[in-house]
């Protein structure tokens, strides 16, 4: 017993290298420890195996490119012409025919907006004679500012004179080399052939690829059904499971998509309605080009804004046209970015921003400008993948939007690291959004037991004396921000049972019962022996709350229980047994302990209080 021993005033253990400190390894785990992947012991593959199949993961989708990139085009565009299909089948169409009306409607319209932009851009380049001269005269205005004497004009100056004693300081000692003949390679007209062979080597595998990609969204929306099924079985196990997976990940893309196209199209609408009123040319053209370019994320948007600030540029001798423009594009851009994207997408992908970043840089590197605008719903798909695969779990931390750590998990790595200043701002930012109440029920003591269990397993003596000097500061400077009613009659006292573990939740129920208006203070633990008893002071106490972390609190709790009632035998003693588990041999500690009631929880204590100070005061009044 002697090694379990604390000293009274500061709760700390006598012996560091006791097991008092948080206390022994009690095998006992909270059950948000039981339920959380991050504790789970399942084996895992070797490193080198990893990496060995991620490698060729990687070179496969990048070797691969040619056939994957059509592919998962097919895919995203299925996605979103599915609902069409689905919708004309209500009114009895074939399958078939659905797929065919629907395929050739969204080739007829693209076929149409490039005709339109087409015709556009034939009226700009007609046009452009007219332009040229606009655009040098704004230049050669340009040049004659910049020549003008001024400040500009003074720095030029005095660089060009340092450029001059460098250049001198530079030159080699001796004769001086012949300047060498430039030579111009002039080589023969191309030939009509020739000209018809590189475009057909420019425009063909665009083409092409464009052919596969309106093959497989008809094969794919043709036989969705069959698809789907066969995808199923691939992947095997639970068939809930797998269709749960499906189900969120179709989902998630198709509401990404469904966004994307009202975001696009109420950027799209107003710019071309923008720069109608303007009056740059080809309106149509740039706002169906912005539009569509906002599929590309992060660069889209700046490609698109170039073209109509340069036909500004070059169509207005002033420069009003430009600043117009200009302030459209940025206000557009206002809007959309703080105003309708968040409040249409919301949490539709679950991805955080900087793995957005970090996988439009990755799809980038591997497929071109096509993985930038596939990078997101690839993203989403691996993501539901990560959430319903175990193998896959990693997937779902790195990329997901949620939290990697649990509450309690994130303040006892905070301590086990000495970051208390975190700490602290954990706990009040926690006590700030809930109530210092809430943060001890649901924060704090389950950071103790994630302490406690970690005892003699995975923590060591540093780490366990950071745990407890952190938490004390904690636990201090919450007191210093709540503190409870003054001139409060202390009716209640807290003793920590063994450990300074259950000392420091002593002190965090104490501070909650005073809080609600329980006039209580926190007792550290100490020997069970006749001295230490002695010590305590109880007389005007009314209720002992017992706090143990001990997996078999009844063992330590009989014999206080007992000298304690000898000396004091009014007081009503309850026993707070933190990790005390129903289904464990001794279910009902209080007929071994002589306490009269158990509590394993703050609010448990609290209505137990509440109860029992009522009952006590009544029988005084008596």
């Amino acid at each position: 017993m002697a090694a379990d021993t604390l000293e009274p005033k500061t709760g700390r253990p006598a012996s560091s290298n006791g097991p008092s400190l948080l206390g022994p390894e009690s095998g006992l785990h909270s059950p948000e420890e039981a339920e959380d992947p991050l504790y789970e012991s399942a084996p895992r593959a070797p490193l080198m195996n990893s990496l060995v199949s991620l490698a060729i993961i990687v070179a496969a989708l990048y070797f691969g490119r040619d056939l994957l990139v059509p592919l998962a085009f097919a895919i995203l565009i299925s996605f979103v012409l599915d609902p069409v299909v689905t919708w004309l089948k209500r009114f009895r169409i074939p399958r078939g025919a659905a797929v065919t009306l629907v395929v050739t409607a969204a080739l007829g319209l693209i076929v149409a907006t490039g005709f339109l932009a087409f015709t556009q851009l034939r009226q700009i380049g007609n046009n452009l004679p007219t332009y040229e001269t606009t655009i040098t005269k704004k230049l050669r205005d340009f040049r004659r500012d910049l020549r003008k004497p001024g400040l500009l004009d003074q720095y030029s100056r005095v660089f060009g004179k340092v450029q001059k004693e460098i250049n001198a300081a530079q030159v080699p000692l001796g004769p001086r080399a012949a300047a060498p003949t430039q030579v111009e390679v002039v080589r023969d007209a191309a030939k009509p052939m020739d000209r018809v062979l590189s475009w057909v080597e420019t425009f063909v595998p665009t083409i092409a690829a464009a052919g596969i990609v309106i093959v497989f969204v008809f094969l794919i929306l043709l036989d969705r059904g069959d698809l789907r099924d066969r995808f199923l079985r691939l992947m095997g196990g639970n068939l809930g499971q797998a269709t749960t997976a499906l189900s969120e990940a179709s989902e998630r893309v198709s509401k990404y998509l469904t966004m994307q196209l009202i975001v696009n199209a109420t950027y799209g609408l107003p710019m071309t309605i923008g720069l109608l009123l303007i009056g740059v040319p080809g309106a149509l053209v740039w706002g169906v080009l912005a539009a569509l370019l906002r599929f590309v994320p992060y660069a889209g948007p700046l490609i698109a804004a170039v073209f109509p600030l340069t036909l500004a540029f070059a169509v207005d001798p002033g420069w009003n046209m430009v600043l117009w423009t200009l302030a459209l594009i940025l206000t557009l851009e206002l809007v959309s970015n703080n105003i309708i994207e968040p409040w249409l997408y919301g949490s539709s992908t679950g991805i955080s921003t900087l793995s957005l970043i970090l996988a439009a840089m990755f799809w980038t590197a591997l497929w071109g400008p096509m993985g930038l605008i596939l990078s997101t719903p690839i993203t989403v798909v691996l993501l539901v993948a990560g959430r319903y695969v175990p193998a896959l779990h990693f997937l779902e931390v790195l990329l997901g939007s949620e939290r990697a750590l649990d509450e309690p998990t994130r303040l006892h790595q905070r301590l086990l690291a000495g970051d208390v200043d975190e700490a602290v701002e954990l706990a009040e930012d926690y006590a700030e959004k809930t109530s210092p109440e809430n943060f001890y029920a649901t924060v704090g003591l389950n950071t103790l037991r994630l302490a406690t269990s970690a005892y003699g397993t995975a923590a060591t003596a540093q780490h366990r004396h950071r745990v407890v000097s952190g938490m004390e500061r904690v636990i201090e400077e919450l007191r210093e921000q709540y503190p409870p009613k003054p001139d409060l009659p202390v009716r209640i006292a807290c003793i920590g049972g063994r450990w300074t573990a259950d000392t420091l939740a002593a002190e965090m129920a104490a501070h909650t019962l005073a809080l609600h208006g329980f006039g209580s203070r926190a007792v550290p633990a100490g020997i069970i022996s006749a001295e230490h008893i002695g010590q305590l002071d109880l007389q005007d106490i009314e209720v002992v709350c017992l706090c143990y972390f001990s997996p078999a609190p009844a063992i330590h709790a009989r014999f206080f229980v007992r000298r304690l009632k000898r000396r004091w035998p009014h007081i009503q003693f309850v026993l707070a047994a933190w990790n005390h588990a129903p289904d464990t041999q001794d279910a009902t500690p209080t007929r071994t302990t002589g306490a009269e009631a158990l509590v394993t929880s703050l609010d448990e204590l609290l209505a137990d209080a509440e109860s029992r100070i009522g009952r006590v005061s009544l029988s005084h009044s008596a």
